[in-house]
């Protein structure tokens, strides 16, 4: 994905929503963040700040930074000459707090097809760094900026823990499958005397079948990362093993929507979104999940979509979607999206602090 996948945009809540209060809900508290956002990322360096996109009224999306208490909110690439200025988003914090990668659609690209090129769908997308004050830029990895079916474009690219490597999944081509053709790139990262540049870059393609892959990030010791992948029909849950080149599997639900799988700081957890025990039919709906390293104990942390619990959103249809964990391990950030076709906040994007008690 992303659920904007389907529905490929994020529309705009407000931008100056009063953050709702704190609901504790026993071992899981929620509180909303704010009522415009997008996917997330949360600094470990010291500095505390989450990253997220956000739309603008121009209908594009922007790269933002906000305190956990939603103050401090800073727009870093809103006003950016050197960047072009379409769709911008899906932030990764590099580890040391100083950078920060990130998608941005190419210049010129026909309007027409704006909806595939937002920072969950990747298409015409290209790879760029700048640093974490927005004021310094530079182009990372660029695709082909042939417009057609087989567009090529990156998603979610995510440094290791040291900071050496960058990981992404890219579009090659269409190849009439769900969502099209994915790989996944590794490559080493470094700084030069001519600036940061990637180097080494190697594809990584689990199955023999084609599919969509989406990577999620790296386990503490940087010697696995997750991703989301289709080669066994559903969207399930995986772990790559960078030592062996082995696959190991973390979900097993052909029918259930399965993604956006992050390790918690110690390594011992795993979180993810899943639409398992929800009726989905024509429209996703997801909760968090957390499971144990090893994949077992596999529990709900989050009720979006039950009316009469206290984290009940009202609304039939709440895409819990990407998240990031805090530096102490002791809370997420999600984004939210409201994918109820009556409901007049349709598709809207939220970001939400999900604190475990």
């Amino acid at each position: 994905m992303k659920p904007s996948m389907l529905w490929h945009l994020i529309v705009v809540l407000c931008v100056g929503c009063v953050v709702a209060p704190h609901v504790d809900a026993g071992p899981v508290g929620v509180s909303i963040l704010t009522g415009n956002g997008g996917r997330v990322d949360w600094s470990h360096s010291g500095n505390n700040l989450i990253a997220f996109d956000r739309m603008g009224a121009d209908r594009y999306f922007d790269i933002w930074t906000t305190r956990p208490d939603a103050a401090g909110q800073r727009c870093l690439t809103c006003q950016a000459g050197e960047l072009p200025q379409r769709h911008i988003g899906n932030p990764a914090w590099h580890p040391s707090g100083a950078f920060i990668v990130f998608q941005a659609q190419k210049a010129g690209v026909p309007r027409i097809v704006d909806t595939q090129c937002t920072p969950g769908a990747g298409v015409l997308n290209d790879l760029w760094l700048m640093t974490a004050d927005g004021t310094r830029f530079w182009k990372l990895y660029a695709v082909s900026d042939v417009v057609s079916r087989d567009s090529q474009g990156v998603l979610h690219p995510h440094f290791s823990h040291d900071g050496k490597r960058l990981i992404w999944s890219e579009r090659v081509r269409d190849n009439a499958r769900a969502f099209g053709e994915w790989v996944m790139r590794l490559a080493e990262f470094t700084i030069t005397a001519q600036g940061p540049r990637l180097s080494h870059i190697r594809t990584i393609t689990p199955s023999v079948v084609s599919a969509f892959y989406e990577t999620h990030g790296f386990s503490p010791k940087d010697r696995y990362f997750l991703f989301t992948g289709n080669q066994h029909g559903g969207l399930e849950v995986y772990e790559y093993d960078l030592f062996t080149a082995r696959t190991r599997r973390l979900t097993r639900d052909l029918y259930i929507w399965d993604e956006h799988a992050h390790f918690n700081p110690a390594g011992s957890k795993i979180v993810w979104m899943s639409s398992k025990g929800l009726q989905i039919h024509n429209r996703l709906k997801t909760e968090l999940w957390i499971m144990d390293r090893n994949s077992y104990n596999k529990t709900q942390l989050t009720y979006f979509n039950f009316p009469g619990h206290p984290h009940y959103l009202n609304s039939e249809a709440i895409v819990a979607a990407d998240s990031a964990w805090s530096p102490d391990g002791r809370r997420l950030v999600v984004t939210l999206i409201d994918a109820d076709p009556n409901s007049e906040d349709r598709d809207r994007g939220m970001i939400a602090i999900v604190s475990l008690n």
